[in-house]
């Protein structure tokens, strides 16, 4: 899951108990599978299960997708929740995907389709509100509180490189197993997060905020600088056409024989790749990523030029090439973005500036899915240009656009900015 709240927000060290690693890395390194596997942020597993075993059809998933918009008026006033409880948080949305990891399994086991299938859509809608409401507010606070500096960092950067490794294993052994296969992979992810959650316990809560914290934030919207309106923007127009529901697009339309498990693998494995080459920088920023949105540009582009069946090899290769180029570069520029946003604000907006750009990013991915379902169902029936594809290409250029502008409002470099 790459969201911009998993990555940490401005602020220093207060004194306080610290806890080792460990006690952190199973959440790191279980989370983006788990995701995937529940339709969180459009999850790829999610997607292959969707179409290959309980053959819901494209927009059924993509409006389900699209129906986790609901969750905006809760994860705004679970901005407000206590960090004391962010530990226990943590651990009831950890034992709420191993529920419904197991009510996936359950479908598979029983070979489910038709209305009982839809049940997986509200596991999807489920698990994408317990994520904003539950996870996304508390566990980068109860790092913040619990972990030292150091290995805040690495939680935060070399672990989920990792995670996304595993992330893609898990997707070639799902593509390629049977449906009794694929249900002991749920079960197995289900028992993880089930004893991720137990392993948590060892962690101290983190300490209650001082009450002067919540009367000193300021709540005026104009709190918002220039410059972070236009990383808002980007964040909203990237997450919104970067290949939505490419692998239901792919199965129902492009290429049917498509081996979706390595498709998925590829375009998680080229996200691995983009946050591995990242180096740190106090330079600017925007030329990184106007690099990264070009080639999201020129995966969108070599998709028009394949619009229609995938048939022959070339084009088939031009999937798997797009496919790594998109997902890198989008992975690229959200990693400069959000370094841009850390010094684009200040202790004053900082609380208001992150969860708008959670609430922009999340809801943005989640019109994209939803809008795509609605496409790659049009673009079945459709003889002329796809409109899935033109969706695609429209809103990457508009994103192009808006990247490069905000290079131009970035923020002046200061050595403690945002911190």
């Amino acid at each position: 899951m790459t969201r911009p709240h998993d990555a940490p927000g401005p602020g220093v060290d207060a004194p306080a108990q610290r806890e080792p690693l460990r006690r952190f890395l199973p959440v790191t390194l279980l989370t983006p599978a788990l995701g995937a596997a529940l339709g969180i942020d459009g999850g790829a597993l999610f997607q292959i299960l969707a179409v290959e075993n309980l053959q819901l059809s494209p927009a059924a998933i993509g409006t389900a997708f699209g129906l986790g918009l609901l969750s905006l008026p809760v994860q705004l006033w679970a901005a407000r929740l206590p960090l004391h409880r962010a530990r226990r948080h943590v651990q009831l949305f950890l034992w709420i995907m191993a529920a419904q990891g197991l009510i996936l399994a359950g479908l598979l086991v029983t070979g489910t389709t038709g209305v009982w299938a839809s049940t997986a859509l509200v596991v999807t809608v489920t698990a994408e509100i317990a994520l904003s409401v539950l996870f996304a507010t508390a566990w980068q606070p109860l790092l913040s509180a619990r972990a030292r500096s150091a290995d805040r960092q690495r939680l935060n950067t070399f672990w989920p490189a990792v995670a996304r490794g595993v992330l893609a294993g898990t997707l070639v052994a799902f593509s390629a197993s049977n449906t009794a296969g694929r249900a002991l992979i749920l079960v197995v992810l289900a028992a993880a997060a089930a004893t991720s959650a137990v392993l948590l316990w060892r962690v101290d809560e983190a300490p209650a905020a001082a009450p002067a914290a919540a009367v000193e934030e300021p709540t005026s919207p104009a709190s918002i600088p220039i410059p972070m309106k236009w990383i808002l923007a980007s964040f909203a127009l990237l997450n919104i056409g970067a290949l939505p529901l490419w692998l239901v697009y792919l199965d129902d339309v492009a290429w049917p024989t498509a081996n979706l498990g390595l498709v998925a693998a590829i375009q998680t494995l080229a996200s691995v790749a983009a946050l591995l080459a990242w180096r740190t920088t106090e330079g600017p920023l925007h030329r990184r990523a106007n690099v990264g949105v070009l080639l999201v540009l020129l995966g969108s582009l070599t998709l028009l030029a394949i619009n229609g069946t995938v048939d022959t090899g070339a084009e088939r290769a031009a999937v798997f090439a797009l496919t790594a180029t998109m997902a890198g570069g989008a992975t690229y520029t959200r990693v400069a973005l959000l370094e841009a946003a850390h010094r684009t604000v200040d202790t004053d907006n900082s609380v208001r500036s992150f969860t708008y750009l959670d609430v922009v990013a999340s809801s943005a991915l989640q019109l994209g899915l939803f809008a795509g379902g609605m496409l790659v169902t049009a673009s079945s029936v459709t003889d002329g240009p796809s409109p899935f594809v033109v969706f695609v290409v429209a809103t990457t250029i508009a994103a192009t656009a808006t990247v490069i502008r905000a290079g131009h409002h970035a923020a002046p470099i200061t050595t403690e900015r945002g911190r």
